[in-house]
């Protein structure tokens, strides 16, 4: 009977550890240097949807900015333009990347001085209950030594 009761309580254990179990994986956080005067910095990262419903992001947010949010870079009338994505569908059993020139978080308010090698903090909240906390890691543009040049609506590399 002890048996019995043993293997009832394990099989419990492991039921609630299936289940708690995330559909989202994320990987590849970073984010470029930016001069310490620029308020603004992009995040990139790859998001995996490993379930079988479609899922979208329903927020942002970053302690170390006043707001987050998701923006697609987009050529229009010979113009580079960002802009603000109000949410981001992830496609079941896919992913999605957010990259330099395409799909972006933009960080925006900066709070305190954020440099290279150092950690972001992001929240992430997902309209299937799930909330993730990532970090982006603070690093040179491509891995080199290039830095942001930014001016009133737009940034790029030196």
């Amino acid at each position: 009977m002890h048996l019995f009761k043993s293997a009832f309580i394990s099989s419990l254990f492991l039921i609630g550890s299936a289940s708690a179990a995330s559909s989202i994986k994320i990987e590849n956080t970073w984010s470029p240097e930016a001069p310490p005067v620029v308020k603004v910095m992009a995040g990139y990262m790859t998001i995996h949807n490993l379930s079988d419903k479609d899922i979208k992001i329903q927020s942002a947010k970053s302690n170390l900015f006043n707001k987050v949010e998701i923006h697609l870079t987009q050529m229009k009338n010979g113009m580079m333009n960002m802009i603000k994505q109000e949410n981001l569908n992830i496609k079941a059993k896919s992913h999605i990347e957010l990259k330099p020139g395409g799909l972006h978080m933009m960080l925006m308010g900066k709070l305190k001085p954020v440099s290279k090698g150092s950690m972001i903090p992001v929240t992430l909240t997902f309209d299937n209950g799930e909330i993730i906390s990532i970090s982006l890691k603070v690093k040179n543009k491509n891995g080199n030594n290039q830095q942001m040049k930014c001016g009133p609506g737009k940034c790029g590399s030196m």
